[in-house]
């Protein structure tokens, strides 16, 4: 399971975070794509999140969470928990491996992540280049244990078609769109194509 542990936030506030930051990225995601979203008995909010995100979709939602947390005293107040599968960050070697991501620095200049993974390789990345590996970080990985016992209960969920609606024209042209709605656009396309090429005509002879 793929997830985000957030600290020092109500679940309201995180869900409102969430979709703030999907309304960022309005053509990077599929419809499809979906949060899920649970209160553990600590305070702390579980943040489920989609197979398709990849590690650079999920550190850019970590910073944005972290840079709202304010009032806690934890050294990582939003930390990532996923399966790497992709190399937009990482290379091909580590994909199957489980790594953490938590924010390095969340203002306009010195915006980052650093990338913990199972076997304790580390990285930071910077979204400029490539990313370097920290040596000597002293950093252990470690998986909470509270999130196990969240798979069967309760959670809120949104989906990305429920915060940014398709476009009327990409509805229009459907399969399962309706004969009239697909000729009318069919029409317009048509009557556009040839007054250009007349205009053309009339231009060159």
């Amino acid at each position: 399971m793929d997830y985000i542990k957030v600290k020092g936030l109500q679940k309201d506030e995180v869900i409102g975070l969430v979709k703030e930051w999907i309304k960022l990225y309005p053509h990077s995601f599929n419809p499809e794509v979906n949060f899920w979203f649970y209160e553990l008995s600590d305070n702390q909010v579980i943040i489920g999140l989609h197979d398709d995100l990849s590690t650079l979709a999920v550190s850019l939602l970590v910073i944005y969470i972290t840079s709202a947390v304010k009032d806690t005293q934890d050294v990582e107040p939003v930390a990532a928990y996923l399966t790497v599968d992709d190399n937009e960050i990482l290379l091909k070697q580590n994909y199957g491996r489980r790594a953490k991501i938590v924010a390095k620095g969340t203002d306009d200049d010195n915006t980052g992540v650093v990338i913990l993974l199972e076997n304790n390789y580390c990285v930071e990345y910077y979204f400029r280049g490539k990313a370097h590996q920290i040596k000597n970080h002293g950093l252990v990985f470690e998986e909470p244990n509270d999130v196990e016992s969240v798979g069967n209960t309760e959670k809120e969920e949104i989906f990305v078609g429920d915060i940014i609606p398709k476009k009327k024209l990409e509805k229009s042209l459907e399969p399962d769109a309706s004969p009239l709605n697909k000729l009318m656009w069919y029409a317009i396309c048509t009557v556009v194509g040839l007054g250009i090429g007349f205009l053309l005509v009339h231009l060159y002879f």
